[in-house]
């Protein structure tokens, strides 16, 4: 079982519109003249950013949480999960620390929810920094492949019926030993070479204790949602990283991104892989600082 005795300890707790408390977490130089609010990725917990947010937070004060059914947030069991509630609870986190124009920043399915955020009101965002980012309907090239939206469609109706199979399932699937589960994920989703154990644990380790009912009606919320007809909403400076080796966020939706963004600047890593937020940190962290500069959104 994974233990959370070494995981970041929470700055507090907001409440939800619907009552519902999470947890989050502030990083970095708090008297910094500018709040980076980091949207992390889907099933994630605070390690997957946390080499970009240390070298960040020298500069810059990060506020992020936890999403319902993910990290410290995973024990609950939540009525609500769907696109939706995860962007009410950006409001409430964003109201809970005083409405302050932001940096936003986007990880994987947090480029998606940080779109369809800075749609719905763009004021309040200075600059968008989005990475390896997925923009909706991704099932449909999950991999390189179009077997994915299918299976999980086939999937999320028959798991009224299959429940404890499939909970058992993921469950098992995810507590085989750590090397095989490397062997696994590389090439795919992951660059072990690039990455330590220590780094790569607290990820991997945390799948197994997350609930397969939230994955799957999440994963189903995401690959119904898309962010068609949001971009040109993007008013404040833009910076786009993908992967050359994503293979679940391919970096032919960062370029279209790229290209539906007037004057946004465009960044492929080559070999990085959809865990290049831990792979290359350096490599994105220079970007950042160099676009942050150039857009004087520098800290002062």
């Amino acid at each position: 079982m994974y233990s959370f005795e070494r995981y970041p300890v929470p700055k507090g707790y907001f409440t939800a519109r619907d009552g519902v408390q999470l947890p989050w977490f502030e990083y970095g130089n708090l008297k910094a003249s500018h709040t980076i609010l980091f949207l992390n990725g889907f099933t994630c917990n605070q390690y997957n950013i946390a080499k970009v947010v240390a070298t960040l937070g020298v500069d810059y004060r990060i506020v992020t949480f936890d999403y319902r059914g993910q990290g410290l947030a995973y024990r609950e069991r939540y009525k609500k999960v769907s696109i939706d509630a995860v962007l009410d609870d950006i409001d409430a986190l964003h109201e809970h620390i005083g409405r302050i124009p932001v940096l936003l920043f986007g990880y994987s399915m947090g480029c998606q929810l940080a779109v369809e955020w800075n749609y719905r009101d763009n004021t309040r965002v200075i600059g968008l920094v989005l990475l390896l980012g997925i923009y909706g309907n991704i099932f449909d090239s999950f991999l390189n492949t179009k077997i994915f939206a299918p299976m999980l469609n086939a999937t999320y109706h028959a798991f009224p019926f299959l429940k404890p199979i499939l909970k058992r399932t993921w469950r098992t699937a995810h507590r085989l030993p750590f090397a095989i589960r490397l062997a696994l994920g590389k090439g795919t989703l992951l660059n072990p070479d690039r990455v330590n154990e220590a780094e790569l644990r607290p990820f991997l380790d945390q799948l197994a204790e997350l609930d397969f009912e939230y994955i799957l009606h999440m994963s189903h919320a995401i690959h119904h949602h898309t962010n068609e007809g949001q971009f040109d909403r993007i008013k404040a400076p833009c910076l786009i990283i993908s992967g050359e080796a994503d293979l679940f966020a391919l970096p032919q939706h960062s370029e279209r991104v790229h290209q539906a963004v007037a004057a946004s600047w465009y960044f492929s890593i080559p070999a990085g892989t959809h865990n290049a937020v831990l792979e290359h940190s350096e490599e994105i962290t220079s970007w950042i600082a160099e676009f942050l500069r150039e857009k004087n959104l520098a800290a002062g």
